[in-house]
């Protein structure tokens, strides 16, 4: 059941226009600002933050409260008939600019507001313009069950405000809800992952088949069992202190002792059982296979949520990620409040009205990891609080919350003070009370490795786009370049240290930041996003999903949970691939197995579909050999000497020679 945050922003008496004349009730109010927004849609991009961060701007006044989106805008919000008003004041933000010349401006940006209910328009603004004064209002919503806040105009380029929005109720809190449209791909999605469980009913254990762990500290772990259910999972072989709840399939405890051990995890059903070795090192070594899971940066930005970060859990199990191996699911920036007299930072009270302990403990009775964000000075890269001397208070902050993983950004921390800041955090959290895994994004895999950090990013930011030659900002990558900058710091990688080349942009399809990079706002083709998913698997690159899983649709989540593909990069070999092959936009990558195969990438670069061949020896293989397409989940046969396949512009052929 998702819990939906609330917060009262005040108790007041009212009378309702409602009811019998001498009824009262005790009403409370929730501003807009502390709903998931995250569901919310406009025409282009994505809304940015909200709160005091947005700095909402009308006709030269300034405001704290509200939300801030491009037009045409729609928010659907869920009723139980007993919220009882809704108030605001709506205008065409100060932002909005296509021409330094206010004149224009004035007769060019213009935009309407409207407050439909139950498909009835409640209030309407009437053509408003850049440089207006707010217009206020308060329209009452008893009964109401069904509520659409709309903004349009006619210009792609005019920001809208809804400022100081706030509802009355005294019933369920309000909740958004997802448009008609996003709701029927949910469903649609919902049926997808049905229909794969039954496509592969028998049994197969996923996921990281290594895990680190300190002693004395909590550990987590969800075996990852694909098939129908239900299922019947055991693990034998337990290091003292864990337990296995046979309910939920999810390991966890304090491990007690020091040592390596092998845990044979069964998993059975009506068609068939299946079973693997799960080694458990209680030690002082992490991440032994690269980590797997959610960071919300590229959609989310600074709409992260208490709400955003249940439900998402939520579907992470109902859509099967957990199924395949997902752990992880962490914030990135934006989730700061104040920071306290005494040093201690508080998170947003708007957005985490119950405390950030009370996400840590949702997340960790689902099975999965928590993970925070930071940055080493005293701001981060979006200007919220940095860790810069306070270190030692925000390691025990996030020890008090549960956190299990840190992404520690590089963000004007003062260069000269880098070694000194990034080790010292480092170093507090390998005393903490907790085994958190530490990522450094500043691009320098020598000094993060020196520091401590078990991931590092390997480049620029990555944006939605194949390759920076189909644009993109100053600095930031496409998907070929990240995988070139990887190999400069191959060397370097080994278990427990990853290469992170940046989130999976699979799935966004140009929304979230990686939208303004791009005139379209189209983002990468579904082939281009599985081509990611090979790279980064081939890679054994950290698997972290950035679009809303939440509202995905059945070919991302096909190509997000293809448990062989998965496998390779789980692999704890944890090898990085070796190029055996290139001929201009083609390259042939193979990546040695634990267990004696190899995983093959024949890789198109190009923009127009070419045959490519594998000759065998080339990967060590003298006879013959069986080669299974990881993708199609199906065996092409017996081969000697050459494969060979034809490839698609910009598509991987992802094999697994046995």
């Amino acid at each position: 059941m998702v819990i939906v945050a609330l917060l009262i922003i005040g108790v007041q008496q009212v009378v309702s226009s409602q009811p019998a004349k001498d009824t009262v009730f005790t009403e409370k109010n929730i501003l807009l600002d502390c709903l998931d927004l995250n569901k919310s849609e406009q025409t282009v991009g994505r809304p940015g933050q909200i709160g005091e961060h947005i700095r909402l701007s009308v006709s030269g006044r300034r405001f704290a409260n509200g939300f801030n989106a491009r037009a045409e805008s729609l928010v659907y919000i869920e009723l139980d008939g007993k919220t009882h008003s809704f108030s605001a004041a709506v205008g065409v933000d100060d932002r909005s600019n296509v021409s330094p010349d206010d004149t224009f401006k004035k007769d060019y940006l213009t935009a309407a507001f409207f407050v439909i209910g139950d498909g009835k328009t409640l209030w309407q603004s009437g053509v408003m313009k850049y440089g207006d004064a707010p217009k206020a209002f308060t329209v009452r919503l008893d009964g109401v069950k069904s509520l659409l806040l709309k903004a349009t105009a006619p210009s792609g380029n005019t920001y809208v405000d809804w400022i100081n929005a706030m509802f009355g109720y005294s019933g369920e809190v309000p909740k958004t809800v997802w448009s008609p449209e996003k709701q029927a791909v949910i469903r649609e999605t919902r049926a997808f992952a049905e229909q794969q469980m039954q496509k592969y009913p028998a049994p197969r254990i996923n996921g990281a088949m290594k895990a680190g762990i300190r002693p004395h500290t909590p550990f987590y772990y969800p075996v990852a069992v694909t098939g129908v259910r239900p299922l019947n999972i055991q693990a034998e072989g337990l290091p003292k202190g864990l337990t296995l709840d046979a309910q939920t399939g999810i390991i966890s405890g304090i491990p007690v002792e020091a040592g390596e051990y092998p845990v044979k995890l069964t998993a059975s059903n009506s068609y068939g059982r299946a079973e693997r070795i799960l080694k458990i090192v209680v030690g002082d070594k992490l991440a032994l296979t690269p980590p797997m899971g959610y960071l919300s940066w590229n959609y989310v930005e600074g709409l992260i949520n208490e709400i955003f970060l249940k439900e998402l859990a939520d579907a992470f199990v109902a859509f099967g990620l957990r199924d395949v191996g997902y752990q992880y699911i962490n914030m990135d920036d934006c989730w700061q409040g104040k920071r306290g007299a005494d040093g201690y930072i508080t998170p947003d009270p708007h957005r985490f009205p119950n405390g950030m302990k009370t996400v840590g403990d949702y997340l960790h009775q689902q099975g999965f990891k928590f993970g925070i964000y930071s940055s080493p000075n005293s701001y981060t890269c979006a200007g919220y609080h940095g860790t810069l001397d306070f270190e030692k208070q925000d390691v025990e902050t996030w020890d008090s919350w549960g956190v299990d993983y840190l992404k520690h950004d590089y963000c004007w921390c003062p260069a000269e003070r880098a070694d000194e800041l990034f080790l010292k955090t480092g170093e507090l959290m390998k005393t903490s009370g907790r085994s958190m895994v530490y990522c450094i994004g500043m691009g320098d895999g020598k000094k993060s490795k020196e520091y401590g950090s078990h991931v590092w990013r390997t480049g620029g930011d990555l944006r939605d786009i194949w390759s920076v030659e189909d644009g993109g900002l100053q600095g930031s990558v496409g998907i070929v370049e990240s995988f070139e900058k990887a190999q400069q710091t191959a060397d370097l990688q080994e278990p427990g240290r990853w290469n992170d080349p940046d989130m999976l942009v699979t799935g966004l399809y140009g929304k979230g930041s990686a939208a303004r990079d791009l005139t379209d706002g189209r983002g990468c083709t579904d082939a281009e996003y599985r081509s990611q998913v090979s790279l980064w698997a081939l890679m054994s690159a950290p698997l972290f999903i950035s679009a809303d899983v939440r509202q995905i649709n059945q070919t991302t989540l096909e190509t997000l949970t293809n448990p062989e593909v998965i496998e390779i990069n789980q692999d704890i070999s944890g090898d990085f691939p070796k190029r055996i092959g290139d001929a201009g936009k083609q390259e042939i990558w193979v990546k040695q197995m634990e267990d004696g195969s190899k995983a093959v990438a024949l890789f198109n670069k190009g923009a127009e579909s070419v045959k490519m061949t594998l000759h065998l020896d080339k990967v060590g293989i003298n006879g013959r050999c069986t080669i299974r397409d990881v993708w199609q989940r199906k065996e092409m046969g017996k081969f000697k000497k050459t494969y060979s396949t034809l490839v698609g512009p910009h598509e991987i052929t992802l094999i697994r020679i046995l």
